[in-house]
């Protein structure tokens, strides 16, 4: 029998998030200043995949004034990830075996991406994914949600750690629950969600 498909955000459900990293970074940078619009154009456009990785990084140096190399302002924006969420390696490891299959459905850039493989040991248990990048939307647009459905049907459920998107999925007709801990999504799990 297959595995039923849970859908699983990644920031703050399976790696902490930690934007002022970046910033505190940026700082370091030389940059003029650091506009407030800097993270949002980051979400709006690299997130949508609607610039490349060269024209982003090349809008940062217009925004900031710094002359910063590549690599240190891609570390910059790296550092946004953080370690992983208490828990979560060992349950989502653990999924194939409770008779699960998590998808990531996640709001990211193709870098961040590569760097939440490298960086959440149990990733390996997650091969595939939709994202916003791939898309061209973000959640909770419905593109996100009919790409997913597409793909792999309504899953059984879906975490994630913002309550505004767990109600735009409810809306959409998905059991989606709000993301408090690993144990307590165990629980959810184990209650056959």
């Amino acid at each position: 029998m297959p595995n039923k498909v849970i859908a699983l955000d990644i920031g703050n459900v399976c790696l902490h998030i930690h934007p002022e990293r970046c910033l505190a970074l940026l700082k370091d940078c030389n940059c003029a200043s650091i506009p407030p619009e800097l993270l949002r154009y980051e979400a709006d456009e690299l997130e949508r995949g609607r610039v490349s990785e060269a024209d982003f990084l090349a809008k940062v140096r217009e925004m900031t004034g710094t002359r910063a190399s590549d690599k240190t302002l891609t570390d910059a924006f790296l550092a946004i990830l953080g370690e992983p969420v208490e828990g979560m390696p060992e349950l989502v490891a653990e999924l194939p075996q409770l008779g699960f299959q998590a998808v990531f459905f996640s709001d990211t850039s193709a870098i961040h991406l590569a760097a939440v493989r490298r960086i959440f040991p149990s990733a390996r248990f997650v091969p595939q994914g939709v994202y916003s990048f791939e898309v061209g939307e973000r959640k909770p647009h419905p593109a996100m949600f009919e790409a997913f459905e597409h793909r792999f049907g309504t899953p059984v459920c879906y975490f994630d750690d913002r309550a505004d998107l767990i109600e735009a999925a409810r809306r959409h007709g998905w059991n989606a629950h709000q993301f408090h801990s690993a144990a307590e999504m165990k629980k959810i799990l184990s209650a056959g969600c």
